[in-house]
């Protein structure tokens, strides 16, 4: 007796060789899971980084409160002194590990706050741009992924993504970390309008880390080579910062105040957007570049006699600060749209 035929039934014709079915697993967690794989030498490390940054924040915070000569050198500052407490003071000030000294570092962190902004920004652009897509581009490793059940959107939807989360934590610690400082530093703090300060106090600093990671995803998509794409990247972050920064003043309506020359009514940590002269006739003009420059304890006496009675001046208060950074979050956010909607066209040109 003949052995049964297990031969499979023939094909139709024109159908073509049988599509494999997806394995198991292919759905978008998968792709995170997937990116993880290949980049958590990247997550780890910006998780080691902010470890460290908590460390030295956390560290120089205890150095200032448990200076050895914190009760005797902190009553120097803030009033005139003595020329035995200038004294004092010089000795404190030449003192190794002391208040005066533990107290300069940690102002650092709060009086020239730049770097809270500058450096994770233009690192994640980078990180983005180079690491993140350019590398798998150049290297040819993206082919692997797109035949292994992966489409080309999943492949890097699933990448910003995961950074994606890592950016939103990274923000928040750093907005954390600031406040914190900014809070218990014992030197004058740095204005909230000044670069750098006023974002690293909120949300703001978020959407910019997520801004950085759609430019620096299309800069890669777009030239796909890593160090030109980190580039590249790294320079049109910061153009938009410093665009941004500039549309700030008119996010939100500012108010008016105008006085006459000798008082100055505004409250302090005002933001000043507009300026100038008021004239007797109650017009408001901009200030003069070249009146009344040459003797200043008479200033206000010459500009009288050019017909100005007063200032003028538009400005934020402090009060300010949140509906500044809602309003400009949500516009950070919008672009950012906007970029990570170019990169996928931009990736569907380059995988039809």
């Amino acid at each position: 007796m003949s052995a049964p035929d297990t031969a499979a039934p023939p094909r139709p014709a024109g159908t073509g060789p049988a599509t494999p079915a997806p394995p198991a697993g292919t759905d978008f967690r998968a792709s995170l899971r997937v990116a993880h794989l290949v980049h958590r030498g990247t997550v780890r490390t910006t998780g080691i980084v902010l470890l460290l940054a908590a460390a030295v924040v956390f560290g120089l915070y205890l150095w200032q409160r448990l200076a050895p000569d914190r009760e005797r050198c902190r009553g120097f500052y803030g009033r005139m002194l003595s020329a035995d407490e200038v004294e004092a003071l010089n000795a404190c000030t030449g003192a190794s590990f002391g208040y005066a000294e533990a107290t300069t570092w940690y102002g650092l962190l709060s009086a020239d706050p730049a770097f809270w902004l500058f450096v994770p920004v233009l690192f994640a652009a980078a990180l983005a741009a180079g690491p993140l897509v350019a590398r798998e581009l150049e290297s040819g490793t993206f082919r692997l992924a797109w035949t292994q059940a992966e489409t080309p959107r999943r492949w890097l939807t699933g990448r910003l993504a995961l950074f994606a989360a890592v950016a939103v934590a990274a923000g928040v610690v750093l907005v954390g970390l600031f406040r914190f400082a900014r809070a218990t530093s014992e030197q004058w703090p740095s204005a909230w309008p000044n670069l750098g300060t006023f974002h690293a106090l909120g949300p703001v600093l978020v959407a910019y880390l997520l801004l950085a990671l759609a430019v620096g995803a299309l800069t890669g998509l777009l030239l796909r080579r890593v160090l030109p794409a980190m580039a590249v990247a790294t320079l049109a972050t910061g153009g938009l910062l410093a665009l941004l920064h500039q549309l700030r003043p008119g996010l939100w309506p500012t108010e008016s105040a105008a006085w006459r020359f000798g008082a100055w009514p505004l409250p302090g940590h005002a933001s000043v957007v507009d300026q100038g002269m008021l004239t007797s006739a109650g017009e408001r003009v901009p200030t003069p570049e070249s009146l009344c420059t040459r003797e200043w304890d008479k200033r206000y006496e010459c500009l009288r006699e050019n017909g100005y009675v007063g200032q003028w001046v538009e400005y934020h208060p402090a009060s300010h600060v949140w509906p500044l950074q809602l309003v400009e979050t949500a516009l950070v956010l919008g672009v950012t749209a906007v970029i990570a909607l170019l990169a996928l066209r931009a990736l569907r040109r380059l995988a039809p």
